[in-house]
């Protein structure tokens, strides 16, 4: 059954148990993510200070996105994936203290660290599968890591959680959470590779040729935008949505399912993108498919959501297209390793923080525009960013060297 889906699919063999162990760890590390808003607010936190917590959070994500990398040219992959877990377990402890004693700086302290554990362990292994997956399979190894990332973050996540809510108390819920982390993590490092000589450059040294870096190769400045553009609507809309459709003759069951169906769509279309990018072009793909579709799709939800209010049916078909257009955008995570295929653990680190970026700006802009100018404002805004990451993809191309390679293997 094994060789049957790694056949199939162009997974690694090597790295099977790893895309089945980050599924495991992402559902564990992000179980509280659908209901720890609301939960604080409930024991007394003020909104604004929910929102400064989860600010905080995506700010820790964003810095360990980026230097996940250098610390895996420092460490390995598999030792950065080990601290990844002793962290969650570290943050836990902490959180789980601070929420048994309603001690507001211990649930900062706690929830912030906690911020570095999911980015340092799946991106310590997205840089394991960029360095071990052949050039011809590489927009499908990918596709598969953004599969299984998805799978535990935003769709088997939340709805397990949401069960579970029902049969434990929220203190328990993230120690078990901690049970997930430490089984997925567990099976993750069963697999091949990682092993290779440490750089000895200080981290420091390594952080500063990440920025050094964007100054020499102008073109992956281009990629980090065009990264922290995409997932902007992932981590807005699910501030936002609640919010403007409860407006609009919409409920949160609809939105919920709606926005579950989109992330199902999105984790295959992605592996088609994958699978197009490998035969035509990384770059292409993005260019032609991602912003276009996906600033279309905000456009699309404007018209959905005020022209159409309580329509299910096409407020799924608008998320759908989203989802497609942001599929679209998985080859990035091939594209921009290649175009300096001479310092692959570096790009790769340009793109964990476009990555993380996401994670910040998202909240950041529903923050500025929403309040202020209302949803329809901010979809516009959204549409107009997604346009923009398309322009700028043209601009990238993968390096001479590497396309060489992939004509060679085809």
């Amino acid at each position: 059954m094994k060789k049957m889906i790694i056949k199939k699919t162009g997974i690694s063999k090597d790295l099977f148990w790893g895309y089945i162990g980050l599924i495991i760890f992402m559902l564990g590390a992000t179980i509280e993510t659908s209901w720890f808003s609301s939960y604080l607010t409930d024991i007394g936190f003020q909104v604004k200070l929910t929102s400064i917590l989860f600010s905080s959070y995506g700010v820790f994500v964003a810095f360990f996105s980026w230097i996940s990398s250098f610390l895996v040219n420092r460490f390995s992959e598999k030792k950065v994936m080990m601290g990844s877990i002793l962290i969650s377990f570290l943050s836990t402890a902490i959180l789980v203290l601070g929420l048994s004693s309603n001690h507001a700086l211990l649930i900062f302290l706690g929830y912030m660290l906690r911020g570095a554990v999911y980015p340092l362990f799946a991106y310590a292994f997205l840089v394991m599968i960029t360095l071990q997956t052949p050039a011809t399979n590489l927009g499908k190894g990918i596709s598969w890591f953004w599969l299984c990332f998805n799978l535990g973050m935003t769709i088997l996540g939340p709805v397990f959680a949401t069960r579970l809510l029902e049969y434990f108390q929220v203190r328990s819920l993230f120690i078990l959470g901690n049970l997930f982390v430490l089984i997925g993590g567990t099976c993750s490092l069963f697999c091949h590779g990682g092993q290779r000589i440490a750089s000895t450059h200080s981290i420091i040294n390594e952080m500063r040729e990440g920025i050094i870096i964007l100054k020499r190769q102008p073109r992956l400045f281009l990629g980090l935008l065009v990264k922290a553009i995409n997932n902007i609507g992932q981590f807005g809309f699910v501030i936002m949505m609640p919010i403007f459709l409860l407006q609009h003759s919409f409920s949160l069951v609809q939105w919920s399912s709606a926005w579950a169906l989109c992330y199902i769509v999105n984790s295959f279309a992605g592996i088609i993108f994958g699978g197009l990018g490998d035969k035509y072009g990384w770059q292409k793909i993005v260019t032609l498919f991602s912003g276009t579709i996906t600033g279309f799709s905000c456009l699309l939800l404007t018209i959905v959501i005020n022209y159409f209010p309580g329509n299910y049916l096409l407020l799924v078909f608008a998320f759908i297209v989203f989802a497609v257009g942001i599929a679209a955008f998985g080859p990035l995570s091939a594209l921009i390793p290649s175009m300096v295929p001479d310092q692959k653990v570096i790009a790769i680190s340009v793109l964990n923080l476009g990555s993380g970026l996401s994670n910040l700006c998202g909240p950041v802009l529903i923050t500025l525009l929403f309040q202020q100018y209302g949803g329809n404002v901010t979809l516009i805004v959204f549409a107009l960013l997604y346009f923009f990451a398309s322009f700028l993809s043209i601009f990238l191309k993968e390096s001479g060297q590497n396309l060489q390679g992939k004509i060679s293997s085809n």
